[in-house]
């Protein structure tokens, strides 16, 4: 009865037993599916999520904003992380991006369907790169900030200052900070060394030579002059000429003074002889004939060596067939003078630059076909030209006085024919309009061009009108008297 009873207990066991492990069996069964349909699930997300990356959002970029820093190369394609499908020289950048100027700048990014915006903010954060040097000076000049910057750089506009007041009263060698401040507000400090001496030399006058000078003729007293300070760039320079009196022979004596910032004081005395002008004493009849040569110049010439007078030639470039008679109108004893190569008021009176280029064109021209420089000049439209002021104000101030410190002579005229009013103009009114003058140095401006056929034919009663009046007739010299108009540029 016992084995009956343990064996239904081992029955009931095994059968336990096996009821457990089916189970078991079943629920790992149940498991694996479970984890299968998790992973094709996720495999599924993770295709779709790529699916619709690659197809609406494969561009990923770094920053939404973008720092840049001022004038230096942006490169779009450096704010690109990845391209899904693609490469990053394929995504498409839209937009502007001024990095020479501060700003912000919006750029857009284009790849399929995909559209980013992004703003690019271009700011100047560098400091600027700043380079300083020693100065050496006196005790007079007042510091600036820039004497001691050897270089600055940077990529905005820089200013310089001193980080305090400074202010030295002996002399001595001193510490002085330099910043160099850009308009961002980025700054650099550096320290410079300034040494302060004690200036004890006065300045050195140089130029003020002894000179002789014809009576009547014009003296800047300053030009050529220089002084030189081992300190002071600009030492003030005045002239006393009260005592001299260039109309009048003699000797003269102009006393000139330089003085430094530091107050020494140079002094030098400078002789002025005035030599006499025989030609301020007579009644003299210049004959001027401008813009020649033309085909009237042999006949003009014809009738001056008729009556056996001389004139003067103001001559141009523009009509270089009758060169030859240009020759022998020096040949003959008459004056060349240089009016202009071209005549063209454009060109001539765009600049000083330009007005010395075009006298150095017929300075050229005269001396390679007479033979002999010319420093007499007549400038187009007179020295009182106004058409000058629309190419270049102030520009005839300029040149009255810069051809004489050249040495040239510039004539304009107190008595006009006005043959230039147009052509052909009647001969008696050009014979009552250059008779009509009765000064004793007498300048009468007439004009030498294919067209001016009545001033040919009105010249012989000029002259004996004014040889009648007692008057001489000579050509122009750079010693003659010089009728100046007034400056009106």
């Amino acid at each position: 009865m016992q084995r009956s009873t343990d064996k239904i207990r081992r029955d009931d066991i095994i059968r336990r037993e096996r009821a457990s492990k089916m189970l078991m069996r079943k629920r790992t069964v149940r498991r694996r599916i479970i984890l299968i349909a998790v992973m094709a699930l996720i495999i599924v997300a993770f295709a779709a999520a790529g699916i619709l990356i690659y197809k609406f959002h494969p561009v990923f970029l770094k920053n939404k904003v973008v720092n840049q820093e001022l004038k230096e190369a942006f490169d779009p394609e450096d704010n690109i992380r990845y391209v899904v499908g693609g490469k990053a020289s394929q995504v498409e950048v839209t937009g502007e991006v001024d990095t020479s100027t501060t700003g912000d700048y919006p750029v857009e990014y284009r790849f399929r369907s995909q559209k980013t915006k992004v703003t690019v903010r271009v700011r100047d954060t560098i400091a600027p790169e700043l380079t300083v040097k020693s100065y050496v000076t006196d005790l007079a000049e007042e510091l600036k900030p820039e004497f001691f910057v050897e270089e600055v750089t940077d990529a905005s506009e820089v200013s310089v200052k001193f980080e305090e007041d400074e202010s030295f009263t002996e002399p001595g060698t001193f510490d002085i900070n330099i910043v160099a401040e850009d308009k961002a507000g980025n700054s650099t400090v550096k320290t410079a060394q300034v040494t302060l001496e004690k200036d004890e030399t006065a300045p050195e006058i140089q130029g003020a030579d002894d000179i002789t000078i014809m009576q009547g003729r014009t003296l800047d007293f300053l030009s050529g002059v220089t002084v030189r300070d081992n300190m002071d760039p600009a030492p003030v320079v005045e002239v006393d000429h009260n005592q001299v009196d260039l109309n009048a022979p003699g000797t003269y004596t102009a006393v000139y003074k330089a003085k430094d910032r530091s107050g020494n004081e140079t002094t030098l005395e400078r002789k002025i002889v005035v030599k006499k002008n025989e030609e301020l004493t007579q009644k003299i009849v210049y004959l001027t004939f401008d813009d020649g040569p033309s085909e009237n110049t042999g006949k003009i010439l014809d009738i001056l060596k008729e009556y056996n007078v001389k004139a003067t030639f103001f001559v141009t470039g523009n009509n270089q067939k009758y060169n030859n008679l240009m020759k022998r109108a020096h040949d003959e004893g008459h004056t060349v003078g240089l009016h202009t190569y071209s005549h063209n008021y454009k060109e001539v009176y765009a600049s000083e630059d330009a007005y010395f280029k075009d006298l150095q064109k017929i300075s050229d021209l005269v001396e390679q076909v007479t033979g002999e420089k010319s420093y007499v000049i007549r400038f187009p439209g007179g020295s009182s030209n106004t058409v000058s002021a629309e190419y270049s104000k102030g520009l005839m101030t300029i040149l009255t006085k810069k051809v004489q410190e050249k040495g040239y002579q510039y004539f304009d005229w107190n008595c006009d024919s006005t043959d230039a009013s147009g052509n052909n103009v009647p001969v008696d009114k050009l014979i009552k309009n250059a008779t009509s003058c009765s000064s004793q140095h007498i300048n009468i401006l007439m004009h030498d061009t294919d067209a001016k056929d009545t001033t040919v034919e009105a010249l012989p009663k000029i002259i004996e009108h004014y040889r009648a009046a007692g008057y001489t007739f000579k050509g122009i010299t750079v010693d003659s008297y010089s009728a100046h108009h007034g400056v009106n540029n």
